[in-house]
C-alpha cells in the first residue's frame, strides 16, 4: 500500500500548530502534485477526457518485465472508499492496472521478429500471505485479447479484488501468441 502523505511529511505535520485537518489534506494534495512533477502518476487523455491517473506509472511502485519484446507493467492501490472493515471476507478493496505493450523491435522468439502479437491466455494467483485465496487461469483479460503493435499506445485494463486480511499479492503471467491468433477482435 502506498501512503497518502509519506512518513517525513506526517512528521512535519505533527511539529506544525494549528488545524491538523487542514494540513493533512494540503500535504495529501502536495504528494499528489509531486508524483505528478516527477511522473510516478500522470495524466490520463481517454477520447475527451483527462484525469489524473493514480496507478504508480514507476518503479519501484510499478512493476515491469520484458520478456521477448512485450512489455507488461503493473500496479496497485489501496481503495478505501470501497473498502468495509467490518466485513469478514471483503475488507480490503485494491484496485489494480495492467498496461500492455509491444517493443520497437516486435515480438522476438528464437531469432525471429513478428510485428505483432496478441494475448492469448493469463493466469492470476491472489495470495493472503502464503495461502491462495483465489486461482484465475483462462482466456482473455476482461474479454479481450488485445492485439500489440510496436509504436502503438499501451494496452491498458483496470480491475480490483477484494482481501480479506493482509498482506496480500498478486502475481501471474500472460501467454501471447505472435502475429495474430484465432482471435480477430480486440
Amino acid at each position: 500500500m502506498i501512503p497518502c502523505v509519506p512518513g517525513s511529511l506526517i512528521s512535519l505535520l505533527n511539529d506544525r500548530k494549528g488545524s491538523q485537518v487542514q494540513d493533512a489534506l494540503l500535504l495529501w494534495l502536495e504528494e499528489h502534485c509531486r508524483r505528478l512533477e516527477s511522473g510516478i502518476i500522470k495524466v490520463r487523455q481517454d477520447d475527451e477526457l483527462r484525469g489524473i491517473n493514480l496507478f504508480p506509472e514507476l518503479p519501484p511502485l510499478c512493476c515491469t518485465a520484458i520478456t521477448n519484446g512485450v512489455k507488461v507493467r503493473a500496479s496497485a492501490v489501496f481503495v478505501p472508499e470501497g473498502s468495509n472493515l467490518e466485513d469478514e471476507d471483503e475488507k480490503y478493496l485494491f484496485a489494480y492496472t495492467v498496461r500492455m505493450s509491444l517493443s520497437p523491435e516486435g515480438c522476438i522468439i528464437s531469432g525471429m521478429n513478428f510485428g505483432s502479437c496478441q494475448l492469448y491466455w493469463r493466469h492470476w494467483v491472489i495470495r493472503i500471505g502464503d495461502a491462495v485465496v483465489d486461482n484465475v487461469n483462462g482466456e482473455a483479460v476482461i474479454g479481450k485479447f488485445p492485439l500489440l503493435r510496436p509504436g502503438e499506445e499501451e494496452f491498458i485494463y483496470e480491475s480490483c479484488t477484494f482481501l480479506s486480511s493482509l498482506p496480500g499479492s498478486i502475481e501471474g503471467c500472460f501467454t501471447f501468441v505472435p502475429g495474430r491468433g484465432h482471435c480477430s477482435f480486440q
